[in-house]
């Protein structure tokens, strides 16, 4: 068999339990269903961190998102950071991203050899929260700030002709099935890897009226854990209660329905574009040797204990969709904890990369081994740094349990095998394993300094952001540049059936 392809495509804020493959029982995913059906599903994959930016960086780079400085929504990308990209056209592949991996600084390539498409967030600085300013109260008034998500497009929830999010998401898939096409009749025959990158179903929640009309309001389910009373949460929820603007907005019984029926539109309609992609690949010849990588940067609490969208470290928002589809392979389920730090190592393995050549430290470990049955057991790590809290928040799940740590808020402690919605806190209870973890979570982050370096590049980045803004301004923003593909049409002196039937792309024989 020669080398496969690998197609990772990756999705924005999709929660895994909500899935028909992850236990749901309401979203309608024929094509998702479809590959679960083919694929190792990973019942318990988590992200780095519950936002998107850190979370892919990390995802693409192998390791912590902290570890690369990868802070928050304002943080840099270091193009001297080595990505799986980089590794994989080092070893012959064609690399090719279509849509969103939120690249921030003026290296918006990252090892990808072709970029189809632009960011749908800005590329510079703008978005790094302000380092004096990171905790919330009642007492306090909120002005809201670049890039965080407000309450308000909770209740924006509802059917609509056309968004932003839509816009760029067809651009997206349009630009990725064409360039499935195009390599089919390329002469360069080195095996690729594309990354095809959607930024649904990040809220707001909104969708087409098609999508909105396969859900009626008496079949969305409720949240599995009804709203918590402020005053009854812990710490942190209650400050990311304000840092959301919650305060400012009541939510009622019918918000939380439309919300989540919004949600799961947005869902449906992912899953039509990820099946355009799978018939491209279908039609191009190219299913029998690729393997498809399926993922979510991070997931959404939609409503779960009165919750909304990420930055907090319970299942619903670090808990997301994995699954690798690996025609050498048969499907199954994998019920051992892994994390999207593993993507790295798993899509060198796929490639056939001697593990030896990885030159560069990182976190993860491949998961390829898992899709032939193996037993997986590494703990897996998840860390929440940004706005919205006074100092960061580390989380360790290894096997049954999950650890969350802090030197701002109370330690939490979960055994996910007896308790799965996190209710009973076992933490200062003289489990045989708390001061394991603690002492694993210690190792992993420096947490008495690790405030201190966000703050300090923090401060840093906005100084850079604001002298940026004057006088002429260099954008980073990435601007497609015309490709190769666009100029295989009839040109003055090309002969016109010559170029018409090179353009033909016959089915693939059965």
């Amino acid at each position: 068999m020669t080398t496969p392809n690998i197609v990772l495509f990756m999705v924005d804020q999709l929660t895994s339990f909500v899935l028909k493959s992850y236990g749901g029982t309401v979203c309608k995913t024929p094509h998702l269903d479809a590959l679960a059906e083919r694929a190792t599903v990973f019942e318990n994959a988590y992200c780095p961190y519950p936002l998107c930016a850190p979370s892919r960086f990390g995802m693409m780079a192998g390791r912590l998102p902290s570890s690369i400085g990868a802070y928050d929504n304002g943080a840099e990308f270091a193009a001297s950071t080595p990505t799986f990209a980089h590794y994989l056209r080092l070893n012959n592949y064609y690399t090719c991203i279509s849509g969103k991996m939120h690249f921030v600084g003026p290296d918006q390539y990252h090892g990808f050899e072709e970029r189809l498409t632009t960011e749908i967030y800005p590329a510079d600085m703008s978005w790094t929260p302000d380092a004096d300013f990171r905790d919330y109260n009642s007492d306090e008034e909120r002005a809201y700030t670049f890039g965080v998500s407000t309450i308000d497009t909770v209740r924006d929830a509802g059917p609509v002709a056309r968004s932003m999010q839509i816009d760029y998401d067809e651009d997206v898939v349009h630009h990725a099935v064409r360039e499935v096409y195009a390599r089919a009749r390329s002469d360069d025959k080195r095996p690729f890897m594309m990354t095809v990158s959607l930024t649904q179903p990040h809220d707001p929640y909104v969708t087409t009226q098609p999508y909105w009309d396969l859900y009626s309001d008496n079949e969305i389910d409720p949240p599995r854990v009804p709203h918590i009373p402020v005053d009854e949460r812990d710490d942190h929820s209650q400050s990311l209660y304000y840092h959301y603007g919650q305060d400012k907005c009541e939510l009622t019984n019918e918000d939380y329905t439309r919300a989540r029926r919004g949600y799961y539109g947005m869902i449906s309609y992912i899953d039509d574009l990820f099946g355009k992609l799978m018939q491209a690949l279908d039609e191009s010849g190219f299913s029998d040797n690729t393997a498809i990588i399926f993922a979510s940067d991070h997931g959404d609490m939609i409503g779960e204990r009165g919750m909304w969208f990420k930055k907090t470290l319970y299942n619903p928002a670090i808990q997301v969709p994995l699954m690798i589809a690996h025609p050498d392979f048969a499907p199954r389920r994998e019920s051992a904890p892994v994390s999207l730090l593993d993507i790295f190592p798993t899509m060198l393995d796929i490639a056939g990369i001697d593990p030896g050549n990885i030159k560069t430290e990182i976190v993860g470990e491949s998961l390829l081994p898992a899709l032939n049955g193996d037993a997986l057991h590494h703990p897996v790590f998840a860390e929440h740094i940004d706005g919205g809290t006074s100092a960061p928040r580390v989380c360790v799940r290894d096997g049954a349990l999950k650890l969350t740590l802090s030197r701002a808020y109370p330690t939490q402690l979960f055994n996910l095998d007896e308790d799965p919605l996190e209710l009973n806190n076992l933490a200062g209870q003289s489990h045989p394993d708390e001061q394991r973890l603690i002492k694993l979570a210690e190792e992993t982050w420096p947490l008495d300094t690790l405030l201190d370096d966000v703050i300090r590049s923090q401060v840093e980045r906005k100084l850079i952001d604001s002298a940026l803004s004057i006088g002429r301004e260099e954008k980073w923003d990435f601007t497609p540049r015309p490709l190769a593909q666009n100029t295989n049409y009839v040109r003055r002196g090309d002969a016109f059936p010559t170029i018409e039937r090179k353009g033909y792309l016959p089915y693939p024989k059965n």
